[in-house]
């Protein structure tokens, strides 16, 4: 469970859920975005500052319109000082495309932010729809 940007935190699996007070106690995370494929349990107390759904199968599933929400989502978040968790309930892999929007919204290229990425060793190769984070950066995320 890494921190792939400074107070950007990734981790996968329900335990995160299920155990959200310990969890928020020892990273300070208070916002939290959740892709996965069908709704999730709930963040018992304290409540996350904010807490976004996204209904995502895989990593090559992503809509625009989502990588721009959880890329806004991650600004905010970060710009009212908060820590935000992207939560892969199936699996960490599944919020690499929203590490990759907010780099791209933030100002990176798609060439920088793939190879930034993949030279992590928890990332393996991207998997996500490299199209749709050029058309993000079309559109001016």
């Amino acid at each position: 469970m890494p921190w792939v940007a400074d107070h950007l935190f990734a981790a996968g699996g329900e335990f995160v859920s299920e155990s959200w007070p310990e969890f928020q106690s020892q990273t300070g995370v208070t916002a939290v975005i959740t892709v996965a494929p069908d709704k999730p349990g709930s963040f018992g107390l304290p409540r996350p500052w904010a807490w976004l759904w996204l209904p995502v199968e895989a990593e090559d599933q992503y809509t625009l319109d989502q990588l721009k929400l959880g890329a806004h989502f991650i600004g905010a978040a970060l710009s009212a000082g908060q820590a935000v968790l992207l939560h892969g309930a199936l699996g960490v892999h599944r919020t690499r495309p929203l590490v990759a929007a907010y780099l791209i919204v933030s100002g990176k290229s798609v060439a920088r932010v793939v190879r930034e990425m993949e030279a992590k060793p928890w990332q393996p190769p991207y998997q996500g729809d490299l199209a749709l984070l050029e058309r993000l950066v079309e559109q001016g995320g």
